[in-house]
């Protein structure tokens, strides 16, 4: 019987700590397998665990125990009892392989190990023969109790060995699965295979340098030997923290890492003098500049193998700035620091292109692959550079935030004394603390950051202002107009204080972030009354109105004339075609409801209907209704006809099935043909059916003024519309 089982052992060494150890099994195939069935064939399936090590006496005592699928050690140290149950997580199955003598496996387990100098790894085949799957078999071993209940573990083994699979029909024991073989591999002869395998792999690797550096040549030996003595420099610092490492050329990574991991490790994050960044940041750039003149020296003249390493050197740069960016700072000026550390590698990488000449190795690769040898050089480097730089990006942008967090409780503070501020006071008195807190914060700022961090700092510092003015007058709903005035005139000073007469943040990037949009029109808004917000919501819809050129609701066939002399507009419905069917028939009974809107605007003008007509899709009304409009009221903009079609109904409220308007100064105003003795003729005006849920901002804020009775009104027959919409 042969089985093939490949094994891998990685070392997770960390700072001064115990190392830990993972190992990589693959159970690849069997041979030669005993058959146990009827049929001349097995159905194996293999269980793996690791055991751990005994002392002499204990495997003096149990020599007679081949092997135990045991808990780990530290578990069993704390309990006493013989009756725990063992985890079920120790052994790890296969999958069961039908009616074979040679199954092939090909499958990966990763076990934790204890101690590689004294556990094994355990595996054992058996013969699947009940109906239970293997995954619930194994589980029930695994929660045998005791010794006991182990020792009949071994005696069911040593009976199907006996038995060779040549059981009575009529014994209980039946459907046992059957015992095929078992083995023990020692983990430490693994880890010495390991390593072995490992350096002869490197071996191969400097003979194939010997085409790279021909001893026949001087200069190819100088730059070996400048190869080398690198080499060897940072295989004495790597020693200190890393045990079974063997260095080549292409661990070069391992180096610089190492190098960058000691620079953060030590760090206490103390200004250079007459810098505003820490040692670690010029520790790791140093870094970074010793390969970039040793990839210069070194000259490298195969200009595919010098991609390879390029590519390889600016792989390293990202995994040494990752490690570096990763800092836990709590005070506000290990954060600035940080932050400029930050910069300060993220400035020195965005010279790599030029450092490492990657134009060179552009055109090199571009005379011996062509245009696609090119593309793979950008696509690499570029790619490479943009992540390194996203990801530098990105830890600055935490780093603010930790940064503009610290200060939200002043600014808390500061912005409730405006809230809270009597209408006596003016408004400078109520902003000049805030403002004063700023202006000493910027002084800080301005001595412990450098210009690209103190501007991203005061960008963040404005949005943190933002989100929190949102809040406080999403809070104030339906309050006073002088509040809403007076965090307009905080929020203009606010732009004045980061713009800085130009010599801060841009004005542009202020006004045009979507915070400032939003609170700039919340407070725009809030300052307005009920009627000019009622006029702002019809203004919308006449806009919407005009872009609208087909939907799924429906239009409305209409014909609308004035009489100037009589001051009286004629409003023809003449029928309307594909609405959408709001009965459980398929169908609708249609009316339409004629308004001149806004109510406050036509106090004495009634809401006119058409006749209901049943069940129909395209009904035709053909009726004629009459409205007194002055000049004074078709002339503004906001003054309209509005067409809300319903959906009649006997025993419930109408359904709602979409609405039209149309402003007056369309066919009101002098010299329009509705306007004339000819509007009678003009052809009629086909508005198409919108069903767009009311605009929520009016909506909110008309709804918080709660002792308005005209904004109460409105808000009540939007969200009948809006209720009458949800429930369909």
């Amino acid at each position: 019987m042969t089985l093939s089982l490949i094994t891998t052992v990685t070392l997770c060494t960390l700072f001064l700590q115990r190392a830990s150890f993972t190992m990589r099994v693959s159970v690849m195939k069997g041979k030669n397998l005993m058959a146990k069935d009827a049929n001349g064939y097995s159905d194996p399936y293999c269980m793996l665990g690791i055991l751990l090590g005994q002392s002499p006496r204990e495997t003096e005592e149990k020599k007679e125990r081949k092997f135990s699928f045991r808990k780990r050690k530290e578990k069993l140290e704390k309990r006493s009892s013989t009756k725990e149950v063992l985890a079920a997580t120790c052994i790890q199955v296969t999958e069961v392989k039908p009616e074979t003598l040679n199954p092939v496996w090909n499958e990966h387990f990763v076990f934790d190990i204890d101690d590689v100098h004294s556990d094994l790894l355990h595996m054992d085949i058996w013969d699947h023969d009940d109906d239970v799957s293997v995954a619930e078999a194994c589980k029930k071993l695994n929660e045998v109790s005791g010794l006991r209940g182990m020792g009949r573990y071994f005696k069911q083994i040593a009976k199907s060995v006996r038995s060779n699979g040549t059981s009575s029909s009529g014994s209980s024991e039946d459907n046992a699965d059957d015992f095929l073989g078992c083995i023990n591999i020692p983990l430490n002869r693994q880890l010495s295979d390991s390593f072995r395998l490992y350096m002869d792999h490197c071996l191969c690797l400097m003979k194939s340098m010997r085409q790279v550096f021909p001893c026949t040549s001087p200069a190819a030996v100088t730059r070996c030997e400048l190869m080398l003595s690198f080499c060897e420099l940072y295989l004495c610092v790597s020693v200190f923290l890393v045990q079974y490492m063997c260095m080549t050329f292409y661990k070069l990574c391992v180096c610089v890492c190492v190098c960058v991991c000691v620079c953060v490790y030590t760090e206490q994050l103390e200004p250079v003098q007459q810098a505003k960044h820490s040692s670690s940041a010029v520790d790791v750039t140093a870094c970074f500049s010793q390969v970039r003149e040793f990839w210069k020296q070194l000259s490298w003249p195969d200009s595919a193998g010098a991609f390879i390493f390029v590519t390889r050197l600016t792989d390293v740069s990202a995994i040494a700035t990752h490690t570096h960016t990763h800092t836990h700072t709590h005070t506000h000026t290990s954060l600035c620091i940080a932050l400029n550390n930050t910069e300060h590698v993220r400035v020195f990488l965005g010279h790599l292109p030029r450092d490492l000449d990657w134009q060179g190795v552009e055109q090199a690769m571009e005379e011996s692959c062509g245009a696609e040898g090119k593309e793979q050089v950008n696509k690499a480097l570029n790619g490479q550079l943009y992540n390194v730089d996203a990801d530098l990006q990105r830890e600055a942008k935490r780093l603010i935030t930790h940064l503009t967090d610290k200060m939200l409780s002043e600014l808390k503070r500061y912005l409730q004394h405006i809230s809270l501020s009597p209408d006596s006071i003016n408004n400078d008195d109520a902003v000049s603390p805030l403002m004063k807190y700023l202006r000493d914060t910027l002084v800080i700022l301005s001595e412990s950051l450098v210009k690209e961090n103190l501007a991203r700092v005061l960008l963040g510092m404005w949005e943190l202002l933002l989100r929190m003015i949102l809040d406080t007058v999403a809070e104030n709903m339906g309050v006073q107009v002088e509040f809403y005035n007076r965090f307009q005139y905080t929020v203009e000073a606010l732009v004045q204080f980061f713009c800085a007469d130009g010599k801060g943040l841009a004005i542009e990037d202020l006004k045009n972030h979507v915070d400032y949009k939003a609170l700039d029109e919340e407070l725009r808004l809030n300052k307005c009354s009920s009627f000019e917000l009622i006029e702002q919501y019809f203004l919308e819809k006449i806009s919407q109105q005009r872009t609208l050129k087909h939907t799924r609701f429906g239009r409305v066939s209409v014909k609308c004339y004035y009489d100037a002399s009589e001051q009286r507009l004629t409003v023809e419905i003449l029928h309307a075609a594909d609405l959408i069917a709001l009965d459980a028939n398929g169908l609708s009974d249609p009316f339409v409801i004629i308004e001149l809107c806004p109510h406050h605007l036509f106090p004495m003008a009634k809401s006119q209907r058409t006749q209901v007509k049943l069940k129909t899709l395209h009904p035709v009304f053909d009726e004629l209704f009459y409205f007194h409009v002055s000049p004074e009221q078709y002339r503004h903009r906001f003054a309209c006809l509005t067409f809300t079609v319903m959906d009649y109904d006997w025993l419930s409220t109408n359904d709602f099935a979409g609405e039209a308007l149309a402003p007056l100064s369309d066919f009101c105003w002098p010299g329009r043909p509705n306007a004339s003795a000819a509007g009678k003729t003009i052809q009629p005006t086909i508005l198409h059916l919108a069903r767009n849920k009311p605009k929520k901002p009016i909506m909110r804020i008309l709804d918080a003024r709660t002792g308005d009775g005209e904004a109460q009104e409105f808000v009540r027959k939007l969200k009948e519309i809006e209720k009458s919409m949800e429930e369909e």
